[in-house]
């Protein structure tokens, strides 16, 4: 899970907690239930297990997919968080940037039931990608840098890294690192293939009008965020086509994409989310439709999965909708078709996903 993405997934939580904490009439009601507690989000996860971040303590908590705790974390804010290899084996970045009492980047490494600490003289390393401790993708504020069996490789730009940010495909097999150098007005595009090649950064394209928000393998494109959807081809940068609408996250798998605009908000309108859903058949149009949420969605063969009015949806190729009665803030879809979700519990819990053409149910 990347930088952008972390923060995206926490905006909801937070936005949650104000409403439960901030100032609100009196109920006429003595015994009216409290609000849900939305402090506990979902940030990265496989059919393996999953990691969950505490907005209120934050403190990162690493599971097995049968909800059993493997580890926790607190000694640093968490800049990024991914699973390292499976889950819940993770790498966690922790800046200077957001950690003002340090002065070197802290990345912890999390692996059964140990955790190793590095440091680096660098303010702003994050780590996109890890299989292990010796082999990842990462970047700071001047450099792509890779370890390859501990090997460590730069790319340099003359103008510094202004912003940065990495995308893995469904399937495992391929990294983006999207990169903004110096003061640049566009973004730079960088390819790692992830399995039966060195590990090494190709230039897709440089004149990218968002970083990379998703990206399939199968289909060989990738989406940018950001004032309007772009969808490339993965192997030439060659513009396919593009969305006239701004984009806040995306999801792909091997046949469809699932768009989402939304801001998180206090009122009903602010939490309207707009989700389009693009087949890999370009002929097809976008199914459009909107949801009461601000919160993250995920794809899982043709089936879209969101948020709507606090409780899990699918969504399917066609434009249907189905509703679930399973209450939630924060959810997670794997690539396997694993559907973790927190609700007001504050307890994840684990469900299937029946992928069709015209119909999808989350079970």
């Amino acid at each position: 899970m990347s930088t952008q993405k972390l923060f995206l997934v926490l905006a909801p939580a937070l936005s949650g907690l104000l409403l439960a904490t901030g100032c609100t009439s009196s109920s006429p009601n003595p015994e009216a239930q409290p609000a849900a507690d939305h402090s506990v989000v979902l940030t990265d996860g496989d059919s393996h297990g999953y990691i969950t971040y505490d907005t209120k303590h934050e403190v990162l908590t690493g599971y097995t997919s049968d909800g059993t705790e493997k580890w926790r974390e607190s000694r640093y804010f968490p800049t990024d968080v991914h699973c390292a290899g499976t889950c819940p084996d993770a790498v966690i970045s922790a800046t200077a940037e957001l950690n003002e009492r340090e002065s070197r980047t802290h990345t912890v490494w999390k692996t059964g039931g140990t955790s190793t600490v590095r440091s680096s003289p660098s303010r702003s390393l994050v780590v996109h990608w890890a299989r292990d401790e010796n082999t990842w993708v990462a970047t700071d504020e001047s450099s792509v840098i890779w370890s390859e069996s501990g090997h460590i490789h730069t790319k340099k730009f003359t103008q510094g890294v202004s912003d940065a940010l990495g995308r893995v495909s469904a399937d495992e097999s391929t990294l983006v690192v999207s990169v903004q150098p110096g003061s640049a007005q566009t973004w730079s595009g960088y390819r790692f293939r992830l399995r039966g090649a060195p590990l090494s950064p190709v230039l897709v394209s440089d004149a990218l009008p968002g970083s990379i928000g998703c990206l399939s393998a199968q289909q060989e494109t990738m989406w940018t965020l950001g004032r309007k959807a772009v969808e490339y081809r993965l192997t030439t940068g060659r513009k396919i086509r593009e969305v006239p609408q701004f984009s806040s996250d995306c999801a792909s798998s091997g046949s469809t994409t699932v768009l989402g605009t939304f801001s998180a908000g206090t009122d009903q309108a602010q939490q309207q989310q707009t989700i389009s859903l693009a087949s890999a058949d370009r002929s097809a149009p976008l199914r459009k439709t909107v949801v009461n949420s601000d919160g993250e969605i995920g794809v899982f063969r043709d089936c879209g999965v969101v948020l709507s009015d606090g409780r899990l949806t699918a969504l399917s190729a066609d434009g249907g909708r189905q509703p679930t009665q399973i209450d939630a803030h924060s959810v997670l879809t794997t690539a396997d078709g694993v559907v973790y979700s927190i609700g007001p519990s504050g307890r994840p819990e684990r469900h299937g996903i029946a992928a069709g053409k015209r119909q999808c149910r989350i079970t």
